[in-house]
């Protein structure tokens, strides 16, 4: 993808809230159009018991269903809060601190998992099912979803980056939110239900996002179905990178910004070719589910 179009991209998007978990899916979507299409018409038949109205309407697609388990909280549903992610401690100071609670997202992930393909389920729990597995699949792959600090400043964490204040923008006043938006690229989240621009504008963000990392420069991620593995990737990222080089209170630099926003598009499209590779052994009839927990 040309430069001039990058910088065009990054001010529609000027600042992974919705649009970054839809980026996500579109990429399994095409992927599926394209190289699997029965298995495509499969996830749409899947969800067609909860679409149109039970769902707001924005939400019939598999690309704009990714938001969905987020509506939920914003309509006050917040029995699933805990399942959206695991925040392993990370805890360099050595701190007494509780155990990881066990109902957290790689836990949610097997449960649908088993829903989604057991043979009798009725159709509105698959749909369920799958609506929840397409958002976790993006939630595993952000960082801060994975971990969370524990130190003499935030001796019971700092929930994940939520408590960690940094000077960003308006809408981005900590740690956890510079993640969520994407360091700032997709900080606006497009109207569900997608207009024509909307889609090319995912469909431009995509083939950026693939462009730069193909499934051949990502092979060795691909190889891996363990969700723990997954999420201690995600954990030594945060380690190595989220909270390295910034402090609280502290605007983040060039350089930060620069590497972080690397990490979150290998992430996100990592997060999509991973979708993809799921909903196909899980939907392929006879075949077995590779994912492991």
């Amino acid at each position: 993808m040309k430069g001039p179009l990058i910088l065009s991209l990054l001010s529609i998007c000027n600042a992974w809230w919705c649009t970054g978990h839809m980026l996500g899916a579109y990429i399994a979507q095409v992927e599926l159009m394209q190289k699997y299409p029965s298995i495509y018409n499969t996830v749409q038949s899947i969800l067609g018991p909860l679409n149109g109205d039970l769902t707001g309407n924005i939400a019939n697609t598999l690309t704009e269903t990714s938001c969905w388990a987020d509506d939920l909280k914003v309509n006050k549903f917040n029995e699933a809060n805990t399942l959206h992610y695991i925040d392993k401690p990370y805890n360099p100071q050595g701190l007494s601190i509780d155990p990881t609670p066990t109902d957290n997202i790689v836990w949610a992930i097997s449960n649908f998992n088993n829903t989604l393909i057991a043979s009798v389920t009725a159709p509105l729990e698959k749909s369920l099912a799958l609506r929840f597995l397409v958002h976790f699949f993006g939630d595993i792959h952000q960082p801060l979803h994975d971990t969370t600090l524990f130190s003499y400043s935030f001796p019971n964490s700092d929930y994940g980056g939520n408590s960690f204040k940094i000077v960003y923008d308006e809408n981005v006043n900590n740690l956890h939110k510079l993640w969520d938006s994407a360091i700032g690229m997709l900080e606006t989240d497009l109207p569900r239900p997608l207009s024509s621009s909307s889609w090319e504008t995912l469909d431009q963000l995509a083939q950026w996002y693939t462009g730069n990392y193909t499934r051949e420069d990502l092979r060795y991620e691909l190889q891996s179905k363990s969700l723990t593995s997954w999420t201690l990737d995600a954990y030594m990222l945060a380690i190595d990178y989220v909270y390295n080089g910034i402090e609280v209170g502290q605007t983040p630099s060039p350089e930060y910004v620069a590497l972080a926003r690397q990490i979150v598009m290998k992430q996100i499209t990592l997060s999509g070719y991973r979708l993809t590779d799921y909903l196909v052994s899980a939907l392929t009839p006879f075949t077995q589910v590779e994912l492991y927990y």
